[in-house]
């Protein structure tokens, strides 16, 4: 709420606005105390990128919904975001934006369809069969073609989402800071995922495609 989009219009306002009502008062800051935003409206637009016109704006999902749902009461783990482009059906590209990584996560895809965005899917670790991925999060995460089948992954800590917005595959070793993928072992097939992760865990090598170990190291090695 407040943000006004190249034609100086408010975006919750704005006259292209395909799914706002009721849209929060404009005139009201929303950040507690210390900082944190708990209350209030989010969206996600659609801006023209020569004029910064709002072209299409809806209600942002990952929804905020009860801030003691991911993890805490004050609001650090509801208010932890990534965002990426990722070509999910091989050929165009589509906005991934996501929401937590200590415990729930939610990630969600979205395609610009006749200057609309369209939700293309939603995976939550709170939907039935997802729980094992609760908590594999890391503060990065990388599109790639993890399975050689000519659609982008969703790579995402400890964890894989496929193309189509289903768990592909879990590790189970948790959160942690830094990853990376390529093909980082040129003698074997495939790529790989390089994860450092947090606490007694060290950090991994793995498969990308099916999340075998390669190898891995503790944090005291």
């Amino acid at each position: 709420p407040g943000s006004l989009d190249g034609a100086g219009v408010y975006v919750n306002k704005a006259s292209s606005v395909s799914a706002i009502k009721n849209a929060t008062d404009n005139e009201t800051a929303y950040a507690n105390s210390t900082g944190r935003i708990l209350d209030g409206s989010e969206y996600l637009t659609l801006f023209d990128g020569k004029t910064g016109k709002a072209l299409d704006t809806i209600y942002y999902e990952p929804a905020r919904g009860t801030v003691s749902d991911w993890g805490d009461n004050y609001g650090n783990r509801v208010d932890r975001f990534l965002a990426g482009v990722a070509y999910l059906n091989g050929s165009t590209p589509s906005a991934v934006m996501c929401r937590g990584y200590y415990t729930r996560t939610v990630i969600a895809a979205y395609d610009v369809v006749n200057k609309k965005l369209s939700q293309k899917w939603l995976f939550d670790t709170n939907d039935n069969g997802n729980s094992d991925y609760a908590g594999q999060g890391n503060h990065n995460l990388v599109a790639a073609d993890a399975d050689g089948d000519g659609y982008d992954e969703i790579i995402y800590g400890s964890m894989t989402v496929d193309h189509n917005g289903k768990g592909l595959y879990t590790t189970g070793l948790g959160h942690g800071d830094a990853i990376h993928v390529g093909d980082l072992m040129p003698n074997r097939s495939g790529l790989e995922v390089y994860q450092v992760h947090e606490d007694t865990y060290g950090a991994s090598l793995r498969d990308a495609k099916t999340g075998s170990i390669i190898q891995r190291w503790s944090a005291s090695s």
